[in-house]
């Protein structure tokens, strides 16, 4: 992960978060996760700003921020300006929520190391090899194979789905819910699956006109 995409530094202000806003949004909130995962316990409790620079950052933006910085005991105190000379606390910029998801398609094979994210919904025509990444603020549709690692719903959007031609993935995320096939997979029908989550579980069904599996879907591991 490219250090200059998620830093933290002191200041006189306390803990400040410094965000390459020009990355997409999920992606930005995935590789923060991931670089909370590593230092749990020195975040924890920890009170943080947000530095905005020229950006505008929408109310809804800082909420989803909030939401991966409870996860890990981190409190979001407010947003700073990015210039060191700054020192006094302002208000977010906030722009008008869209009135609908956005869809980003994507007509191509996603390939091992590439990374494709997206604030809407993601849809692929083709397939996403083992080791590519698909992350997705809303569904994530695959119209081909799905090998790779999905994560929906980012950060917190539990009615997200992700449904595919063939679903095979190393891993999938949606919202704060985790999971990985069985090791050894039954020999279900040959048919295109969707995964939602299911009380506090992933579950995988088929992915045919709203028909489920027997039994509402079958349970993948946790990871």
């Amino acid at each position: 992960m490219p250090s200059s995409r998620v830093k933290f530094a002191g200041s006189a202000q306390g803990l400040r978060m410094r965000l390459a806003w020009e990355v997409p949004l999920p992606q930005l909130l995935v590789e923060l996760e991931e670089h909370l995962q590593k230092a749990r316990d020195f975040f924890q409790g920890a009170r943080v700003l947000v530095e905005v620079g020229e950006r505008g950052v929408a109310t809804a933006e800082l909420e989803q921020l909030a939401v991966v910085l409870e996860r890990y005991g981190v409190l979001l105190g407010g947003v700073v300006p990015a210039s060191a000379s700054a020192e006094r606390r302002v208000e977010a910029p906030v722009a008008p929520p869209p009135v609908a998801a956005s869809l980003h398609l994507e007509r191509r094979t996603v390939r091992s190391g590439e990374k494709i994210a997206t604030a809407g919904h993601l849809v692929i025509l083709g397939d996403v090899n083992p080791g590519a990444e698909v992350m997705a603020g809303h569904h994530i549709i695959v119209w081909g194979a799905l090998r790779g690692s999905a994560y929906a719903g980012i950060p917190d959007r539990e009615d997200a789905v992700i449904a595919a031609l063939h679903l095979a993935p190393i891993q999938l995320r949606i919202a704060g819910y985790i999971a990985r096939p069985p090791e050894h997979r039954p020999p279900w029908p040959p048919v295109p699956e969707l995964a939602r989550i299911d009380g506090t579980r992933i579950v995988v069904e088929a992915w045919e006109r709203g028909r489920a599996l027997p039994k509402g879907g079958r349970l993948w591991l946790d990871a």
